[in-house]
């Protein structure tokens, strides 16, 4: 494990200090139209950036979906009556953000 900078990792409980977070460096296999595809977007010394940031992305999804999950599980699911009140809303408010 090597760490590129000099500062003392802080621990990274929900509320993670991006700027305090140290660097590590891993082994990962990818597939190479995959590797092809982004590092033709980054180039390749910006490789590591592009696939931390899509990974921290994909993490903030899980980190959605598990929410969901838990108030699924203590509420129920969200009954078609809400669902549709919650689809008129965001259609109303798409309309006045187009205009």
């Amino acid at each position: 494990m090597t760490t590129r900078s000099k500062k003392k990792p802080e621990p990274l409980p929900g509320g993670v200090n991006v700027s305090a977070d140290t660097t590590m460096r891993k082994t990962v296999t990818l597939r190479r139209s995959t590797v092809a595809r982004v590092e033709a977007r980054t180039g390749s010394r910006d490789f590591s950036a592009y696939v931390d940031g899509a990974v921290a992305r994909q993490l903030a999804m899980d980190d959605i979906q598990d929410v969901l999950d838990e108030a699924t599980t203590r509420l129920g699911p969200i009954s078609d009556e809400a669902m549709a009140e919650a689809e008129q809303a965001w259609g109303e408010s798409e309309r006045w953000r187009s205009e």
